[in-house]
């Protein structure tokens, strides 16, 4: 049996006549019961009837869903609201003559005060996005819809070559077709990556405007009603530093109307039906861009060589390029030339690339905790190899090699470059069977190497790395 629905209050104002309102949209959808109404809107059938009762203006969420599971225009049913809220003020049930006494303004204040706001969590840029115009019209096409429904999107690449900043630039430009809110969610070392798939789905579920008792105790349910409010509202998600896939599987949708943006070092192979995009480090002109916006335009193209060097030496990886660049707009009255001299000196490029609380060697040592021995190993003597840097100082070296110097299968071995290769450190090349290693990766792996240098090496056969616990792991 059906909630019996409550009397209409007989006060005849704002709210009693916006309540009113809703109960024909009701009747002239068939009159469903409140807990059908319920099933759709994704609010409980007693905050529904309470919408209709007339004591109070509902919040807007609540009377758009009210609207919009009838049948109702959503963007006349907001107007309709807001033309009560101005009216009723913020306890939605003015007193007689308060209309006519309390400004206008005041009255709109209350009204905006009495509802939540429409989340919008997207934190600010946090680097210069320099160039990436191609992938992001690329990245525009892969969040376009396909069949009626949009699958969220991976954007994937090496420790510290902009992940969050092109997707937060993504998701700037997406979010005019998302009106009911932006959400971010952090999974990276920051969160240290402990939050399940059922506490995060909660946390936004409150962020959404559900009250505790509305978001159910049991985890699967919990995920079953985000899932739900994500088919129904026009979202925008984004997961900042996946590490596992686990952590999100089951807040993934392909819905009509949402857009779920993710960003990862590793490609996160176990997830299935997501589309994935690349992100390489920056070309040559790219970086040249990136120093601009940092240096200044004119201090840079006083000594445009000193700048190609320095980008040469970062390997174009966009954080160390910003970081290089902060340390040198820090000192304005030093010679250019003679303090990227200094700055790229030597072996220890990566070590200096530190700035405040940002630190290039912290995301290597992220990166190298999370590897097994064995793929430690493999790091190592890929850096101690004697092969000439390419013109863009990657290192490039065969899967048979590695093996030889190991003494391993070159099957084993692969599958542990694998495991570099989704922890950041190791990129894949267009030719088979062969992976490049990044300048400061190099520099940062030999340093460890000199710190290791007593340390027993892993027995071949007996500690073997691959770790499916760890595949996934990724900071972005």
């Amino acid at each position: 049996m059906g909630r019996p629905e409550k009397p209409l209050t007989q006060d005849a104002g704002p709210a009693t006549a916006f309540a009113r309102e809703l109960r024909r949209l009701r009747s002239g959808a068939g009159s469903p019961s409140y807990r059908e109404l319920a099933k759709r809107a994704l609010f409980s059938a007693s905050v529904l009837s309470d919408a209709a009762a007339g004591y109070r203006l509902p919040s807007l969420q609540v009377a758009l869903a009210f609207a919009e599971a009838c049948g109702g225009d959503r963007a006349v049913w907001e107007r309709r609201w807001r033309e009560a809220a101005r009216e009723t003020g913020h306890e939605g049930r003015p007193a007689a003559g308060a209309v006519h006494r309390v400004p206008e303004t005041r009255l709109r204040a209350a009204a905006v005060r009495a509802q939540p706001p429409v989340p919008a969590q997207l934190p600010m840029e946090p680097r210069p996005l320099a160039g990436r115009t191609r992938l992001l019209d690329r990245a525009r096409v892969l969040t376009g819809p396909a069949d009626g429904s949009v699958p969220p999107l991976l954007v994937h690449g090496q420790a510290g070559v902009g992940k969050s900043a092109f997707a937060l630039r993504l998701a700037s430009e997406l979010a005019a077709g998302l009106p009911d809110g932006l959400l971010y969610v952090n999974l990276g070392a920051a969160a240290d990556g402990r939050e399940d798939a059922a506490g995060i789905a909660g946390g936004l579920l409150r962020t959404l405007g559900f009250a505790p008792e509305q978001v159910p105790d049991d985890p699967g349910q919990r995920v079953g009603l985000y899932r739900s409010v994500l088919r129904e509202r026009r979202l925008l998600v984004v997961f900042d530093g996946v590490r596992r896939e686990r952590q999100v599987r089951e807040l993934l949708v392909a819905a009509p109307h949402c857009r779920i943006v993710l960003t990862a070092r590793s490609r996160l192979l176990g997830l299935d039906g997501i589309r994935r995009l690349a992100l390489p480090v920056l070309d040559r002109d790219e970086s040249m861009e990136l120093l601009a916006s940092v240096l200044g335009r004119e201090r840079l193209a006083a000594v445009p060589r000193a700048g190609l060097v320095l980008a040469e030496a970062c390997g174009d990886l966009p954080l160390a390029l910003t970081l290089a660049a902060r340390r040198l707009a820090a000192r304005p009255a030093a010679l250019l030339t003679e303090a990227i001299d200094e700055l790229v000196d030597g072996e220890r490029l990566f070590a200096r690339l530190r700035v405040g609380d940002e630190d290039l060697a912290e995301r290597y040592e992220d990166a190298c905790r999370r590897l097994a021995p064995d793929a430690r190993l493999v790091l190592r003597r890929f850096a101690a190899t004697r092969t000439a840097p390419s013109v863009d100082k990657v290192a490039h070296e065969s899967v048979t090699a590695l093996a030889r110097s190991l003494e391993r299968g070159a099957g084993a071995v692969e599958d542990l470059l694998e495991d570099l290769v989704d922890a950041g450190l190791v990129e894949r090349t267009d030719v088979a069977g062969q992976y490049g290693l990044p300048p400061l990766v190099r520099q940062f792996a030999r340093a460890q190497a000199d710190r290791t240098a007593h340390e027993p090496e892993p027995v071949p056969g007996t500690a073997r790395c691959r770790s499916h616990a760890l595949t996934g792991d990724a900071r972005a």
